[in-house]
């Protein structure tokens, strides 16, 4: 019998006080005490000892004088479903004997489970053991019902955990507590529609019917962009053409693929005034002054851009004119037209009174005011002063520089002065990303020490240092690695050649230069009134010029596919109408070089949405492999039909932040943060979608802990499919090589040719969760695969209950299962929200957000 502890506590009861074992973490708190009698014998354990037995009762007593020692009389327990039923010891004991059962026979199943009278399978002496902890258990309760508390039955379940291991069975415990989650997750309440996708459709990408006062519907929202791809190709007179078009849409009306997202929000008169609404992103090299407002001409229209401030490229910057007093200087004044090139515009004639030496003064008086509608485009005018903003910022930089040539840095933060002028403007946050020279160092710190406060322009966009694949050495790339794993930026991006580039989330290879290899190109310029290169000087084979090129997207659907016929469907289908919309290249403010430039590849970016949820279909590289073959085939037919060139590169795997909220899926290639989650969106209490969805649901409605004042969160409940891979099934490494399979069987097949950027290709773009250990492992992986990665986003581990309202949250624990049983979402009739004007706010979706998309919505 075990020696009587200090302070007169036995050992168990020391132990249970103190107990640290993740079987109990757990368990709540008490003191066992208070349920210790004043002269007691110790209870028979095999390890340790917990209860006594009064010397002249069967059962242990209370110590505290103040308490009777017989049990309360009416004793009531809370059930999972809030009402409350009679304490009943014998449901203690079978769990008890189930527990001990286990932990003697091991998985053999328990064919006495139900048999009472068979002691549930237990010999006498364990049956015997079973119910003396079972009399503890109800013992311990007591303390509740003492201060006029009635215990839930997970905190009885809780007590029972902690006298098994009290006891000492350790196994038994550990049989309990599987046998709790077990039954946990089968109390969980199933969701077949969880609210979280129809709320996304109209909050953030349905267009406003001012014939109806209302919101589009899915149906109608696919209808209408159908309807702008046959109204783009009339002239062809193609009758099967438009069958094809509406076969590829009834795909995207049953949600097994998706159309450029863009398309979905601005597919109409939107786009046809400015096509390149129609891409989620682009780049350009920040080599002639006419890039920067053509950066924020993609950047009005709802585009995201990256762009290159490499040395090799600002060098070719004209210098700006040496500036003396502005009173000894020429005064011209502009009168800004309340267009989106009547704001570039002004961009560019604040840059060439740099140039050549004069001063400029701007008339913002045409300019709307301020929540004035947008017919065209849809949302508000955000007034003048977001544009006046920017151009005095630009100016500040442009006056320190004057006599001599900008700076990357200085490019660059022109460059973010004006991203910071569109989210202003509410057009939508669209990310950007800045590829730079990996030897600058001013670059290199843009966002050290306190840049949020001192430069906050610069959080709208991602920065990384080009590292050349034939040139970098290890250290130069391990010197990037840990500016990441520290700070988060900058990163690295691998290369072939400078001027190969990407989007911001960098599943797009661009490469936007025109190269002139034949007389036939020379000639295609000529024809468009370009007779010189950038430089000024005649055409000739070698000649370059610059531009942009555009990003095209589509989407599978992955978590729809179950079969390599499902996936074969979905990848034609989204192929037919990739190349639909690689057609739309007339965007008259970038210029014909730009045009040229996305005719002569014409992109293509088919990605996966949910790769993790079918693993068994969209990990299998034959598979892989057939279904990109399929998608350059399909192009290739397709782009004929319609009369312009097949797509370099076709396939990709891109983030899929908010699609993969529409389509109900994990996010691109990413896996599910665990089988049942929490998922939350954030959103502004004046939101009349927010309003009607907080109407029928206030349950999912909370005030937001980060905007109090103006926000409020939703929680909605998410369950991964069966077959899906969870984050805690893959360690980084494992992940990194998911990553490598996919970049080799499905998006370098989809690679046409290279005749015009040797080595460039589409990526998988991804982010890695690393675990405090795994930073040496994933450098070295990274590192030895460097030529088939081009960035990776790098993220340091942190538990999702690490803080309040995280939007990726477990459930894990028993108030986490009890809160999802309350999470049940109540249809809400969209269709009855009557706006009389357009409220939809287009800045509430990321055109290409980056590393971001994994998390913010």
């Amino acid at each position: 019998m075990p020696r009587p502890a200090a302070h007169g506590l036995p050992t168990a009861v020391q132990f249970l006080r103190h107990a640290t074992s993740p079987l109990l973490s757990r368990a709540k708190k008490f003191s066992p005490r208070a349920i210790l009698p004043t002269h007691a014998q110790p209870l028979r354990a095999r390890s340790a000892t917990l209860f006594f037995r009064h010397p002249n009762d069967a059962s242990p007593t209370l110590s505290n004088p103040s308490m009777t020692t017989a049990l309360t009389s009416h004793r009531n327990v809370v059930k999972r479903d809030g009402k409350t039923t009679l304490f009943d010891i014998e449901r203690i004991v079978r769990s008890i004997a189930l527990a001990l059962f286990a932990s003697r026979q091991g998985d053999i199943e328990n064919p006495l489970r139900h048999d009472a009278t068979r002691r549930y399978g237990l010999g006498e002496d364990d049956f015997a053991r079973a119910r003396a902890i079972a009399r503890s258990v109800e013992w311990a309760s007591e303390l509740f019902y003492q201060k006029n508390t009635t215990p839930t039955s997970d905190e009885l379940q809780d007590l029972t955990e902690k006298m098994l291991a009290a006891e000492g069975e350790f196994a038994a415990a550990k049989a309990y507590i599987l046998y709790r989650s077990r039954k946990n997750d089968a109390r969980l309440n199933r969701y077949p529609s969880n609210g979280l996708q129809e709320y996304i459709f109209i909050s953030r990408y349905a267009r406003h019917d001012a014939s109806l006062q209302r919101r589009e519907t899915w149906d109608e929202a696919v209808n209408r962009v159908a309807a702008m791809h046959h109204q783009r190709y009339a002239a062809l007179g193609d009758s099967d053409l438009y069958a094809a078009i509406d076969d590829a849409f009834e795909a995207v009306r049953r949600k097994e693929v998706l159309p450029s997202m863009r398309s979905l929000q601005f597919g109409g008169p939107a786009v046809f005034a400015h096509e390149a609404r129609l891409f989620n992103c682009s780049f350009t090299h920040i080599n002639r002054l006419r890039a920067f407002q053509e950066s924020f001409y993609l950047l009005l229209v709802g585009c995201g851009v990256g762009f290159s401030v490499q040395k090799c490229h600002v060098s070719q910057l004209p210098p700006l004119a040496p500036r003396g007093h502005d009173d000894d200087l020429a005064v011209r004044h502009h009168h800004i037209i309340d267009t989106i090139e009547g704001w570039c515009d002004a961009l560019g004639a604040l840059l060439d009174a740099y140039v050549h030496g004069h001063v400029i003064e701007f008339n913002y008086s045409a300019i709307r005011p301020r929540g004035t509608a947008l017919r065209t485009s849809g949302g508000k005018a955000p007034g003048h002063l977001p544009l006046k903003r920017a151009l005095q910022s630009a100016e500040e930089i442009l006056r320190t520089a004057a006599g001599r040539r900008l700076e990357p840095i200085e490019a660059y933060d022109i460059l973010m002065h004006i991203a910071g002028a569109v989210l202003a403007g509410g057009v939508r946050r669209s990310a950007t990303i800045a590829l730079f020279s990996a030897d600058d160092d001013k670059m290199m710190q843009a966002k050290t020490g306190d840049w949020f406060k001192t430069h906050p322009h610069r959080s709208a966009s991602n920065n990384s240092a080009v590292l050349i694949r034939s040139r970098v050495t290890q250290q130069e790339f391990l010197r990037l690695f840990e500016c990441q794993k520290q700070f988060g930026e900058p990163g690295f991006f691998f290369a072939d050649h400078e001027d190969y580039g990407a989007n911001p989330c960098v599943e797009i290879g661009l490469h936007p230069v025109f190269q002139v290899i034949s007389r036939d190109d020379i000639a295609r310029l000529n024809a468009r009134g370009i007779h010189a290169d950038d430089s000024g000087r005649p055409l000739r084979i070698g000649s370059r010029l610059h531009g942009f090129q555009m990003c095209n997207l589509t989407t599978i659907n992955g978590a729809l596919v179950r079969t390599e016929e499902d996936f074969s469907r979905a990848a034609r289908a989204a192929a037919i109408i990739g190349t639909l919309q690689a057609g739309y290249t007339n965007i008259p403010y970038l210029g014909a070089v730009t045009q040229l430039i996305n005719e002569r590849e014409a992109l293509l970016g088919v990605s996966i949405c949910g790769i993790m949820d079918s693993p068994k279909i969209l990990l299998d590289p034959q598979i892989l492999q057939r279904a990109a073959g399929l998608v350059t085939e399909t192009n290739a037919g397709f782009a004929a039909r319609l009369g312009i060139r097949a797509a370099a590169r076709t396939t990709c795997v891109k983030p899929e932040g908010t699609t993969s909220l529409l389509l109900g899926t994990g996010s691109g290639i990413h896996p599910r943060h665990s089988r049942r989650y929490f998922r939350r969106v954030q959103a502004s209490r004046l939101d009349p979608v927010y309003q009607i969805f907080k109407h029928y649901n206030p349950h999912l409605c909370e005030p937001s802990a980060y905007g109090k004042r103006t926000d409020d969160v939703i929680t909605f409940p998410v369950e991964s499919p069966a077959d899906a891979i969870l984050r805690d099934q893959l360690d980084a490494v494992r992940f990194l090589e998911m990553v490598r399979l996919v970049q080799e069987n499905w998006v370098l097949p989809g690679t046409s040719h290279a005749a015009y950027a040797p080595g460039l290709a589409h990526n998988v773009s991804n982010t890695v969760t690393v675990q405090d250990g795994e930073w040496d492992a994933v450098a070295a992986f990274i590192w030895e695969n460097r030529a088939r990665f081009t960035g990776v986003a790098l993220l340091q581990s942190f538990g999702d209950k690490a803080y309040v309202q995280a939007p990726l949250e477990s459930v894990q624990t028993a108030a986490d299962a009890q809160r999802w049983n309350l999470l049940a979402c109540n249809p809400v009739p969209y269709t009855e929200l009557e706006e009389q004007h357009d409220e939809t706010k287009l800045a509430q979706v990321v055109a290409c957000a980056g590393g971001q998309c994994e998390l913010s919505v």
